[in-house]
């Protein structure tokens, strides 16, 4: 195990101390950006939560600065307080806008960011919208997918007729929206019924080929089953070839049992 990310810095940088920056991308896009203790400018780390994104993963984000990295979370269109109306769909645009911002050479040097190393990391739906940057090759140095969950394939099993995929689905997106604004059951699955075909992430492995990935399943997920929405993604990967890594944790769809483990095995492989 690394101390350093689970140890606070012994010497701290008078002038460039870790912080932490609040963000309003857009004018729309609630976030903050994790920044590490020292001058930089620093390897970093965009961070996606899931859906609804209960679990934000902010003790995740807060042991990859100790370790150096910057870590920048935000909250998609219409969810926790982000302007807008919340849809899957709506979820990649707003990743492409807090791709492009980083390129911003104010915001770079506000930020501390090294523009030539940012790395992508998601979970759950975070996780498929990752794989989905991989697949159409956006511009991060890495793709470190956790415990995806695959609207995709789920899209594709509720239009074959699968009535338990439906009423999981179902399920899943009714408890999901408390936190939301502008959605409804029927409109997240009318979203995922119109985009299902362009979701999918599986058919042409090569496109993956020349991607650094990691993949993280979590063996006990019983909301992305590994049979379905994870070990499908470990054998695509098998297939491109390339820098490619798949950790297996015997855990649940949170990483609950295991948040100590999912933060050294993403350290580890951005070290790597």
């Amino acid at each position: 195990m690394n101390d350093r990310i689970f140890t606070d810095p012994q010497k701290v940088d008078a002038s460039f101390p870790p912080d932490a920056h609040a963000l309003f991308i857009e004018d729309r896009l609630l976030g903050v950006v994790y920044m590490a203790n020292g001058e930089g400018p620093h390897k970093t780390v965009v961070l996606m939560h899931g859906f609804p994104g209960n679990e934000k993963n902010f003790d995740i984000a807060q042991a990859l600065r100790r370790g150096g990295y910057n870590v920048l979370v935000f909250h998609y269109s219409g969810s926790w307080g982000s302007r807008g109306k919340y849809a899957f769909s709506r979820n990649y645009e707003d990743l492409k806008a807090v791709r492009k911002i980083m390129d911003n050479d104010v915001f770079a040097a506000e930020h501390r960011i090294d523009r030539n190393a940012v790395y992508l990391a998601g979970h759950s739906v975070g996780g498929f919208l990752t794989l989905m940057a991989a697949r159409d090759g956006m511009d991060f140095c890495g793709f470190a997918a956790l415990a995806p969950y695959d609207l995709g394939v789920q899209g594709r099993r509720i239009e074959a007729g699968d009535k338990q995929a439906l009423a999981e689905t179902t399920d899943l997106f009714e408890q999901g929206l408390p936190p939301l604004h502008g959605a409804t059951v029927g409109s997240l699955l009318s979203d995922v019924a119109q985009n299902h075909r362009e979701w999918d992430l599986l058919s042409e492995p090569s496109v993956f080929s020349e991607r650094n990935m990691l993949l993280v399943v979590a063996t006990n997920d019983m909301v992305a089953t590994t049979d379905v929405h994870q070990i499908p993604v470990a054998e695509t990967m098998e297939l491109a070839g390339g820098k490619k890594k798949v950790v297996q944790l015997p855990c649940t769809h949170d990483f609950a049992e295991k948040r100590v483990a999912l933060a050294q095995t993403l350290y580890d492989w951005l070290q790597s």
